[in-house]
């Protein structure tokens, strides 16, 4: 029994431990610098200090999760082991400049494009809905080496991609499982509370000019997204809410992993735009896709159908 087999029979041990930390790093990061509520929150520092612990938590799990996964996707493997050796590169004098150190980029960015399509095509038919939410990260990808390589920004709409990438995603949990159950009526009930995270800020961004203005640097500088239209802020807003409600609802459903996989996607995929300033973040959209595909469910697999296709 090698390394990845070990690793990967616990891989749900390690998903719990990569949820807790980035539920962590994503409420008291992410959620509370743009806080729409006028409130003293007591103890503010020492919740912002949790956030951190967070984000380290989320590395070592991460790292853990891309080894383990390595065990059916096998374009994982390096990127399980560069991610969980990158602290070593900061001894390196000027390391952010150095060759080594666009050398590693550029070798993240292949391998990781090779893990979402071995990721795509081991999964079944039903995974084909995801591809939106594929074209979204290798777009991202792209958009990241523009910056750090050509010095280029890369003008696109990701608030539309990220609007087909939901729908996909939103086919995809309701047709994941059965759609009509005492089980995936229930989930559909419970993921109604998630929505209500961002749902408060829409509608005070969506009544108030100035706000409007405000979170259309705010979340930018959070979610590294880029906004072509300042009016798609109130678009990028519900289709967080949404995306939650997705996530809490297929999570219930059944697939935690998918549930997790978006989670991962969600809240990182966009912080490549401005150029990648941690390795993680590379990574992280690329074992979120890992984790969405992970789970299967009945159909024929896309391996299958193209070796049927090649008998014929």
């Amino acid at each position: 029994m090698n390394i990845t087999e070990f690793l990967y029979k616990d891989i749900k041990i390690y998903s719990i431990f990569l949820a807790i930390s980035a539920s962590l790093e994503f409420i008291f990061e992410t959620i509370f610098p743009i806080s729409y509520l006028p409130l003293s929150i007591p103890n503010k520092l020492f919740l912002e200090y949790i956030g951190t612990a967070g984000l380290y938590m989320e590395y070592v799990a991460m790292s853990i999760v891309a080894i383990a996964l390595s065990y059916k996707i096998k374009s994982l493997l390096p990127l399980g082991i560069i991610l969980f050796i990158s602290p070593v590169f900061t001894f390196i004098p000027n390391y952010s400049l150095s060759f080594l150190w666009m050398s590693i980029q550029v070798a993240i960015i292949v391998i990781g494009i090779v893990a979402l399509f071995e990721s795509l095509f081991r999964s079944n038919m039903l995974s084909l809905l995801l591809t939106p939410t594929l074209a979204m990260i290798i777009l991202s990808l792209y958009a990241g080496y523009m910056i750090n390589f050509e010095h280029l920004t890369f003008d696109f709409s990701f608030t539309y991609l990220f609007l087909f990438s939901i729908i996909g995603f939103m086919a995809y949990t309701v047709l994941w499982g059965k759609i009509v159950s005492k089980r995936s009526i229930a989930s559909y009930i419970a993921g109604i509370p998630a929505a209500f995270i961002f749902l408060p800020l829409y509608f005070i961004v969506s009544t108030n000019r100035f706000m409007e203005m405000i979170m259309d640097m705010t979340l930018p500088a959070i979610f590294g997204i880029i906004f072509n239209n300042p009016f798609h802020v109130e678009l990028f807003i519900l289709l967080l809410s949404l995306a939650l409600y997705l996530i809490i609802t297929i999570a219930i459903k059944g697939n935690t992993y998918a549930g997790l996989g978006y989670f991962l996607i969600m809240s990182t995929v966009f912080l490549g735009l401005t150029g990648f300033h941690l390795i993680m973040y590379m990574i992280t959209p690329v074992i979120g896709f890992a984790l969405l595909n992970l789970k299967e469910s009945k159909g024929i697999k896309i391996l299958e159908l193209r070796k049927k296709s090649v008998q014929r």
